[in-house]
């Protein structure tokens, strides 16, 4: 029998807390580093409040949880493979539990999604949390089973994280300022697509990577992923084109858009030198132990791309 502290501490892993931390932060971090600051140079201010902007955090959590709950149900056979020792569901928690918790998070994030949008006016995108619940299910279900698809999903996913808080400010700022918000809805677009694309990216190589980590299960399974279907080889040539395009990427940003000493430091420091020791690596990479250091790296990567937010702002209200 499975007890309580056994159940929370299980349930606690298996909707991935530390990435729910990292979704929350995501969203914090840019509405107050970014679009605040560049709203208010603008002469005008931000207008999703402190308690719509908790109702958001909270709906794109919800939501993800309840898809990281669906995952594992419906991967706990592979897992027994590729992952023996970090088996949940069955040991910590139970199986029909998983499927009551989705459900729990994936409704309590689509209600929540609903209370924030019709509070703001704009109840057209609660469509958004019903849409991306669905594609959760659907993603658990057929398309990771589906050569790339399930990996583009979770990257677009992962990408409209940011993008949420453009979509319920920006038609707020147009609502009260009208044609005068024009002045600042292209910085806004343009920091969101930033961060959307580098996610984008990120995801997409981390994906191919932990498919790669997990070669074998998926062969017995019949998982049509991007290794299964390719080779090894292959799939190490495409991660590491992957990796040099957000290099190539980080480094126009910083021509292009914020040419800043400070920038291109954390750039180097933060992202581009452990891209490229990343690629290094993936190259390198024939054995699962490899493979999962090379995705430890990228989750590294990604939450250093998340904390660059903070500089920004520094460098937003020095401009400024």
């Amino acid at each position: 029998m499975v007890s309580i502290r056994s159940h929370i501490g299980g349930l606690f892993r298996l909707i991935r807390w530390q990435n729910l931390l990292i979704i929350a932060a995501v969203q914090v971090l840019l509405h107050r580093c970014i679009f605040v600051p560049l709203i208010t140079a603008s002469g005008m201010a931000a207008q999703l409040s402190a308690g719509s902007m908790i109702l958001l955090v909270l709906a794109t959590v919800c939501i993800a949880a309840g898809g990281y709950a669906i995952n594992d149900y419906f991967d706990r056979k592979i897992d027994m493979i590729n992952k023996p020792e970090k088996i949940i569901i069955g040991k910590l928690i139970h199986t029909r539990h998983v499927m009551a918790w989705h459900l729990v998070f994936t409704i309590a994030g689509i209600l929540l999604g609903t209370w924030v949008s019709l509070r703001s006016g704009l109840l057209f995108l609660s469509l958004v949390f019903i849409m991306v619940s669905g594609l959760l299910w659907f993603y658990s279900t057929a398309y990771k089973k589906q050569l790339l698809l399930g990996t583009f999903i979770v990257a677009l996913l992962t990408a409209l994280v940011p993008f949420m808080v453009w979509l319920f400010e920006m038609p707020l700022l147009v609502g009260e300022y009208g044609s005068g918000a024009a002045v600042v809805s292209r910085p806004l677009l343009i920091w969101v697509l930033g961060f959307s694309v580098f996610a984008f990216l990120l995801n997409v190589a981390r994906e191919i990577v932990k498919d790669a980590e997990d070669f074998e299960g998926d062969r017995a399974f019949g998982k049509q992923t991007l290794p299964v279907a390719t080779g090894i080889k292959c799939t190490k040539v495409v991660i590491t084109g992957i990796l040099l395009l957000v290099v190539s990427l980080l480094l126009l940003a910083y021509l292009f858009f914020i040419p800043d000493t400070w920038t291109i430091v954390y750039f180097m420091l933060f992202l581009i030198l452990p891209l490229l020791l990343t690629g290094g690596i993936v190259l390198r990479g024939n054995t699962q132990k490899l493979f999962h250091t090379a995705s430890i790296m990228l989750k590294f990567i990604m939450l250093s791309g998340i904390l660059y937010m903070v500089l920004a702002n520094y460098i937003i209200n020095r401009l400024l």
